[in-house]
């Protein structure tokens, strides 16, 4: 569409260009029609209007002026071709000279392949270039400059909106790859999901085959419960159980038959409650009352940040303390740590080979043990 070229968006700024100006016109050179097509500016009381004009009568003075070495040339209006049908050639002299206020310039066009022409309809005097209105009309010498300045501007002005769309196409262009990525990244990690769905349901289907096989039972999923297996987040440690109370609830309300095969739907299935696996493990034989909670707190921790892991869940105070039986703050994990630092390090001292993962991955825990040893070393 033409009127997205820099020629057309340039034709809509020439009163900013040239201000007061009385009208303009583009000349577009057509290669597919071989044929010109011509745009008018026009001033009006509410502003400029812009407009379709015809220009076949002037299509061998535009191919004439395009392959002439000229940039810019000044004409009277009886020269302009599709001003008039025809007209006589007149010898300019220094008299006439006054009445030649159409400048014509063009513009390459890269796009396009050829030359774009503007032509501009100037006042007889200065006011289109002076802030006060002067009545001297333009002398030869005034044309010349007025000409020369104004082909360079629209040169700029053309250059820049070349580059302007040049940097928009190339914005585009890596807004549309990020675009892409994005698509690819949420198709490969949609994929991931399913495989990981799919995963599931395999192993659940090979709980059953197992549980099933040690109690002489024929067992199958129907569709719901496999939809319902699908969307299983727990851990995978508990799917096991779940399938074993499922096989037993199915059991339990099913007709009593020797040859009847269970059918487990999605409603003999049920998922522990969130955090249900979260417990402390048994406190070791002998150990000192102080380091009792102490020693909970680690196993809480440890626990916490297991499942954490087993999600691929950023390991943070935050993910942590909402695996916790009840969830608390990350503040409150650091208050914690703080609270029993003393003893913490008696129990990894104790127990080397405990809590690997938050002596290890989670960094409250790390940069405490990093504080104490340095306030260890000021102090030695």
């Amino acid at each position: 569409m033409f009127e997205k070229t820099i020629s057309f968006r340039i034709l809509q700024l020439i009163p900013d260009v040239i201000p007061g100006i009385e009208q303009a016109v583009l000349v577009h050179y057509q290669q597919d029609k071989n044929d010109f097509s011509g745009y008018l500016l026009k001033a009006e009381e509410a502003g400029y209007r812009t407009e379709r004009i015809r220009t076949e009568a002037g299509n061998s003075f535009f191919l004439e002026f395009i392959a002439s070495p000229q940039y810019y040339r000044w004409f009277s209006r009886e020269q302009i071709p599709f001003e008039i049908k025809s007209s006589s050639k007149v010898q300019l002299t220094i008299f006439n000279e006054f009445k030649n206020r159409v400048l014509l310039i063009k513009i390459w066009d890269q796009a396009s392949g050829t030359s774009d022409l503007f032509f501009f309809y100037l006042n007889e005097n200065l006011s289109n270039f002076l802030l006060d209105k002067v009545t001297e009309p333009f002398s030869a010498q005034h044309k010349n400059m007025v000409g020369y300045l104004i082909y360079h501007s629209i040169k700029a002005l053309f250059q820049v909106l070349q580059h302007y769309d040049h940097l928009t196409e190339t914005f585009h262009d890596q807004l549309r790859a990020v675009v892409k990525e994005r698509d690819h990244l949420h198709e490969q990690l949609e994929h991931t999901s399913n495989q990981e769905r799919q995963d599931v349901l395999k192993l659940a289907q090979y709980h059953l085959h197992r549980i099933t096989g040690e109690l002489q039972l024929k067992a199958s999923f129907t569709d719901s419960a496999r939809i319902k297996l699908r969307n299983f987040n727990g851990e995978l440690y508990q799917l096991e159980e779940v399938i074993r109370k499922a096989i037993e609830f199915a059991g339990a309300i099913s007709s009593p038959s020797g040859t009847t095969q269970l059918l487990l739907a999605d409603y003999h299935i049920s998922y522990p409650e969130p955090n249900q696996h979260i417990v402390a493990e048994e406190v070791q034989d002998g150990l000192p009352q102080r380091l009792v909670k102490t020693h909970l707190l680690l196993d809480r921790l440890e626990h916490a940040a297991a499942s954490i892991k087993q999600r691929r869940v950023p390991l943070t105070s935050a993910s942590v303390g909402k695996e916790f039986p009840t969830p608390i703050s990350a503040p409150a994990i650091t208050d914690a740590l703080r609270k029993h630092k003393k003893r913490i390090v008696q129990l990894f001292d104790q127990y080397p080979d405990k809590w690997e993962i938050i002596r290890h991955e989670f960094r409250p825990v790390q940069n405490l043990m990093n504080s104490l040893q340095d306030q260890e070393q000021l102090s030695a």
